[in-house]
């Protein structure tokens, strides 16, 4: 039988077993990334957030998993494995690479987090053209119900984006390909060659003869496009022929432009199959 002393003693024993137990599981409740997370991110045109889903798993310090972003209309995924993912001390960190569309280069984006129970926040880093690195909150919470995630569907107007702009091959104006476009230039030397990227996407490199109109800005391009000419041709591209192209011909179409062109896939396009280019 134990003396009092000899009981304290056990006490304490007890006490200090589970303790140091409750401390081994809450440090493995902080490194308790696997699972599925969640968060949401503004829709560009001011309807229904886009939900992002991330799984993860951990062994040891690493972290595998997939991101599952959102398609246009907000009901399906595009799912792309994560690169170089580690976990200690609830801070956790991978990379995301998306190839170029049109050939142009992938863009690598590092996310950052503290995890914190079942929330993590941190930052999403992501270098823009001009080499700068863009960091945006990131703030993503644990995902119980086992399956990914939708936001509200996206019903799209026929022949239009998610963004209300109209899609290239749904105006009157003909998308051609680098070929045709390099072919049609050669038999039209006086078209305008309208290049709708940003001046630092310009100056990295451009077609020969370009003329450059910033259409990024969608509460500026209408201004940047009212001195046209309405009597030229014109044969307009972008990064990748989206929504700056569609700005350009949205624009030509309401204001009685007859001949203007698309090159299918914009400059990254272009370069990819060797065209000229010039700085």
């Amino acid at each position: 039988m134990l003396n009092s002393d000899q009981t304290k003693f056990v006490a304490i024993k007890r006490g200090f077993l589970t303790l140091l137990a409750l401390g081994t599981l809450l440090s493995a409740r902080a490194e308790d990334a696997s699972g599925l997370w969640k968060w949401s991110t503004p829709n560009r045109s001011g309807g229904p957030d886009r939900v992002v889903n991330l799984k993860l798993a951990i062994e040891g310090r690493t972290l595998t998993g997939k991101i599952y972003t959102p398609n246009r209309t907000n009901d399906t995924f595009a799912e792309v494995e994560i690169k170089d993912g580690t976990i200690q001390d609830g801070e956790l960190s991978f990379t995301v690479s998306r190839g170029g569309r049109g050939g142009g280069a992938g863009i690598v984006t590092k996310y950052t987090g503290k995890l914190k129970g079942d929330k993590i926040e941190g930052k999403i880093e992501t270098p823009s053209r001009d080499g700068e690195v863009r960091a945006l909150d990131w703030k993503a919470e644990r995902n119980t119900t086992g399956q990914l995630i939708a936001g509200e569907k996206i019903v799209l107007k026929p022949g239009y984006d998610e963004n209300g702009n109209k899609i290239v091959n749904e105006t009157h104006y003909k998308e051609v390909s680098v070929d045709e476009a390099e072919k049609f230039l050669a038999g039209h030397p006086e078209a305008i060659i309208l290049d709708a990227r940003s001046p630092e996407e310009f100056a990295a490199g451009h077609l020969p003869n370009a003329k450059n109109y910033n259409l990024t800005d969608k509460d500026t391009y209408k201004s940047l496009l009212a001195g046209l000419d309405k009597s030229k041709w014109y044969v307009v591209h972008s990064a990748v022929g989206h929504y700056r192209t569609v700005r350009a011909l949205e624009y030509f179409e309401a204001n009685g432009f007859e001949h203007a062109i698309a090159i299918d896939g914009g400059y990254a396009a272009w370069a990819k199959a060797g065209k000229p280019t010039v700085k």
